[in-house]
């Protein structure tokens, strides 16, 4: 009886025991979830409070003006951030422009007509810079004064572009207008110069009168100073033949333009145009290697002899700078200082 008895109270103990694990089991696992769900709910309240926080405090003023006030907040109260803010001043314009820098100056090469005319106008004349770097095309001129932000030097108008930028001298800036009533100091002539065998060429004779007519003076008087006075109209002689033109690369742009339009009327005449500057285009007209000369400056007295000079046009020598640099004027002086070596910064120049 005992042991039948105590058997049966181990199985029925047993049976419980094996019941309350279950039981448990199901308890802690509603716990682990119910622990879940309140960290998700404090993470995302939590997130919520940060953010609202955020919004309300200095920086989130500064991200976002018009979220910091409070819905119930007027518009135009002294405390309420501005809706639209107002634009930032910039009647002040901001320049990096460095001018404690060396100034890199760059210059034409002995025999150019446009040296000739600058260093005679500035009063520069036998003592350029010993730094400055000799250039002999205007285009690489050009380039060279685009590339280089602390550049200065000196072109023809008429070969001017908009990634230069031209200096007033004087306070008077390079222009048809100015260059023709004289108010532009930096000033010279285009002419072309043939001998006297040249001359008796009708060819020659030819193109030159086109050059000279109200024709060719209207193609002048598209980036250059064409003369004062009434040019007679052009007559087409019905010459053939090539034409060998040469010398200043300053003239060679406008002679490339009256090239086109004089065989457009004489379709039976070609013009060859090569550069060299003004004295080599001097030179080569005398000795006969050239039909044509291009100098961009007056002859001298020692080269009228046998050579024949015809003034095309009026030209200005424009001083010209990297468009970085905040400079509009330079005085004729300043000018001289500078390409003679006397102030090597820009903050030396006044």
């Amino acid at each position: 009886m005992i042991c039948v008895e105590s058997g049966e109270e181990y199985r029925v103990m047993k049976g419980i025991k094996m019941k309350m694990k279950k039981v448990t089991a199901i308890i802690l696992v509603c716990l682990l979830a119910v622990s879940v769900l309140a960290s998700c709910g404090e993470k995302t309240g939590t997130a919520a409070a940060a953010n609202g926080s955020a919004q309300n405090s200095p920086a989130g003023d500064s991200a976002n003006p018009a979220a910091s006030s409070p819905a119930n907040q007027p518009a135009n109260s002294p405390s309420a951030a501005p809706s639209n803010p107002p634009a930032q001043d910039r009647s002040e314009p901001i320049s990096s422009f460095d001018a404690d820098r060396v100034i890199a100056v760059f210059t034409r090469e002995d025999g150019s007509g446009t040296r000739d005319a600058f260093v005679s106008i500035t009063g520069v004349g036998e003592d350029m810079y010993v730094e400055a770097v000799v250039i002999s095309e205007t285009n690489e001129i050009l380039t060279k004064v685009e590339e280089t932000e602390f550049a200065i030097s000196y072109v023809s108008v008429g070969s001017l572009n908009p990634k230069v930028k031209a200096l007033s001298i004087n306070g008077v800036s390079p222009s048809n207008s100015t260059i023709l009533d004289g108010s532009y100091a930096l000033q010279r002539p285009f002419l072309v110069c043939a001998n006297a065998d040249s001359e008796k060429n009708a060819l020659v004779q030819d193109f030159i009168s086109f050059i000279m007519s109200a024709e060719g003076q209207e193609i002048v008087g598209t980036k250059w100073t064409k003369l004062a006075g009434n040019a007679p109209a052009y007559s087409s002689g019905g010459v053939t033949g090539t034409l060998k033109v040469g010398g200043s690369t300053s003239v060679e742009p406008l002679m490339q333009s009256l090239r086109q339009a004089y065989i457009a009327l004489n379709p039976g005449v070609e013009i060859e145009i090569s550069g060299g500057g003004s004295g080599a285009g001097i030179s080569e007209a005398t000795s006969g290697i050239l039909d044509i000369g291009m100098s961009s400056r007056a002859l001298k007295d020692s080269e009228k002899e046998g050579l024949t000079g015809y003034e095309i046009a009026l030209d200005g020598v424009a001083v010209i700078v990297n468009p970085a640099n905040p400079l509009n004027n330079l005085t004729i002086e300043q000018v001289k200082v500078i390409f003679t070596g006397e102030v090597t910064r820009w903050n030396q120049a006044g």
